[in-house]
Order: C-alpha cells, then sequence, then structure tokens
C-alpha cells in the first residue's frame, strides 16, 4: 500500500500495523484475530478517512461474514460521518454482504462476478471467493437451530446445495472443525444434530479458567507497574506541568 499523504506519520504506522497484521492473519485463516486487527485500524479515531482505514474497513466486512454471517457492529464512539463515508465508499463489499445473510446461492455468485474486476484490483477476491464455502457452511449451522435429524438429500435442498455428496463433505468438515456437533448414519443416509458434549464442569475446564485469570491479574499487575513508571518519569512529568501552565495562563487572559 503506498503512503497516505492524508495522515501524521504516527497515526500511519499504528494503522499499517493493524491492517498488515490482519492482513497476514487472513492468510493464516485466523479470522477472529484479523477481525481485531482490521477492527482497530477502522475505529483509531480519525476526522476524515484515510485509505488505510478504508481498505480495512472492505476487508473487515469479509472477515465478519465469514465467521458471524453478518456486518460488523461499528462502536458508536466512531463518528457517524467517519461510518457513512466508509459505507459509501464500499457499495461492492456491502451488496455482497446482503445476499449473504440470504438464502440464494445464485445471487452471491451474481454478485461475486459483477464486483469481481473491483475485488481483483483492491486484492480481495480471494477473500471474496472464500464466502462462497462459508455461505454453505452458514445455511447448515441453521438447520441444528431447527431439526434434530434430517436426510442428507434434505441438508442438500434446505442450505441449497448442488448435490448430497456436497451435503456429506460439508458436514464431515465441519463436524471436524467442531463448527457443529452431528453424527452421518452411512446406512440410510441420516445426519443427527447433537448439543455441545463439552462439560463445563470438568476438571480441566476449572483448570484453563484458572490459568485465566492467572493471566489477567499478571497482566492487571503489570498494567499498574507501568502506570507508576509513567507517572514518576520525568518527560511526562515536565510535559504534565508545562500543559497545566499553558491552561493557567489561557484562563488568565479569558
Amino acid at each position: 500500500m503506498s503512503p497516505d499523504m492524508s495522515l501524521p506519520d504516527a497515526s500511519e504506522h499504528f494503522l499499517r500495523f493493524y491492517y498488515y497484521g490482519g492482513s497476514i492473519y487472513c492468510a493464516l485463516k485466523e479470522f477472529d484475530k484479523a477481525h481485531f486487527f482490521f477492527e482497530q485500524a477502522v475505529v483509531c479515531p480519525a476526522s476524515v478517512v484515510s485509505k488505510i482505514a478504508l481498505e480495512s474497513y472492505k476487508k473487515l466486512l469479509i472477515v465478519s461474514l465469514l465467521i458471524t454471517g453478518k456486518t460488523p457492529q461499528i462502536p458508536k464512539y466512531v463518528s457517524q460521518g467517519i461510518v457513512r463515508h466508509l459505507r459509501g465508499l464500499s457499495q461492492p463489499y456491502h451488496d455482497l454482504a446482503s445476499v449473504f445473510v440470504g438464502n440464494d446461492p445464485t445471487q452471491m455468485e451474481r454478485v461475486i462476478r459483477q464486483h469481481e474486476d473491483t475485488f481483483r484490483r483492491e486484492q480481495n477476491l480471494g477473500l471474496v471467493k472464500q464466502c462462497i464455502p462459508a455461505f454453505f457452511k452458514k445455511n447448515i449451522r441453521r438447520l441444528t437451530n431447527t431439526f434434530v435429524t434430517l436426510s442428507l438429500a434434505d441438508v442438500t435442498n434446505r442450505a441449497n446445495l448442488n448435490s448430497i455428496r456436497d451435503a456429506e463433505s460439508y458436514v464431515l468438515e465441519m463436524i471436524a472443525a467442531r463448527d457443529i456437533y452431528a453424527t452421518i448414519n452411512e446406512k440410510d443416509g441420516m445426519v443427527s444434530f447433537h448439543d455441545n458434549p463439552v462439560a463445563y464442569n470438568s476438571q480441566t475446564t476449572l483448570e484453563e479458567v484458572d490459568s485465566e485469570i492467572r493471566k489477567c491479574m499478571f497482566l492487571d499487575e503489570k498494567i499498574q507497574r507501568m502506570d507508576q513508571e509513567i507517572s514518576l518519569n520525568p518527560q511526562y512529568l515536565q510535559k504534565v506541568a508545562g500543559s497545566q501552565e499553558d491552561k493557567e495562563a489561557t484562563s488568565l487572559r479569558s
């Protein structure tokens, strides 16, 4: 990405760190982490929309579809003017999101073909194409909320898949990834959906929770030490004192 002349150097370095970090996590298919990184670049305080924030927003839209099936919720503290500009400059991606939440794969294919040149030029076509299998998985995931048992033929029809073989392949892949909990009876071609079998009262779970609590306590102590070190730093104290003198001088003049 070329330098963004609308940004101070420090801001540009901050945004680039999160943009490139998110791109790396996308390449690794660690989309939860990619979502976090792109979001940081989007919500960074700004008075105008930078190129880096815009490109991060476009990728954030796609990644959000991949992991949640929905467009991202931009925090309310972000300027609504900034949000409107981001949305207005990302219409092809919102078109994609609009059809993704539906149930018709032909509409998905139509939108991707319609905006293919844009997606390719902005180097997002590979990421966009990953929305196609994610779309079918989303449809299968919905079935688990309604049905306990379905035939593979029913899964094929209800998820708008091309064949029973595709349905079986998707279900097996989702089971392996623990995206859904299900079993397939190969004899009669029936799929049984189950609740999460993990018991959260096991000793292993308690140990994991205890470990996470200890990590949080360690980080809290580290933040407090850093805060104390900063508050005693001569340069920080000098800057605070200078800011206070400027305020007092301004109030006296007024």
